[in-house]
C-alpha cells in the first residue's frame, strides 16, 4: 500500500509542476505569432525566433520532432489527435507508472530480503 501511495505521489509532481507553470506564466496562452517571444505557434509552425547561435539544440532535435510528427500522423491527419492523446497521455503514463511502482516494489522486497539473517 505504501508502495502505491509512494507511486501516485510521484506521479503528480509532473502535474502539480504544470498547474504551476500555467498559473504563474505572465502571458496566457496563444496561438498567434508574437515577434517578442515564442507560443504555441512556433511549436506548430516553427520557431522564428531560433537561432543557430541562440538555440543550437533546436536546430538538433527538429528533425526528431518531425519524425515525431509524422510518426503521430501515421494514421491519417484525422488520426494525429487521437493518437497524440493515446500515446502521451495513456500509453506513456502508464507505463512509468507502473516501472515506478515496479522500482519502489523491488527497492522495498531487497530492504526486507537483506535483513532477514
Amino acid at each position: 500500500m505504501k508502495t502505491l501511495l509512494a507511486t501516485l505521489c510521484l506521479a503528480a509532481l509532473p502535474l502539480l509542476f504544470g498547474l504551476w507553470v500555467n498559473a504563474t506564466a505572465p502571458h496566457p496562452p496563444t496561438r498567434a505569432y508574437v515577434p517578442t517571444r515564442c507560443t504555441r505557434s512556433c511549436a506548430l509552425h516553427g520557431c522564428r525566433h531560433a537561432t543557430r547561435a541562440n538555440s543550437p539544440a533546436y536546430f538538433r532535435l527538429r528533425p526528431l520532432y518531425a519524425a515525431t510528427v509524422r510518426g503521430l500522423s501515421a494514421g491519417g491527419r484525422g488520426l494525429y489527435a487521437a493518437v497524440n492523446i493515446g500515446f502521451y497521455l495513456v500509453l506513456m503514463p502508464t507505463l512509468l507508472l507502473g516501472l515506478t511502482y515496479g522500482a519502489l516494489r523491488n527497492a522495498r522486497l531487497i530492504r526486507q530480503l537483506k535483513k532477514q539473517p
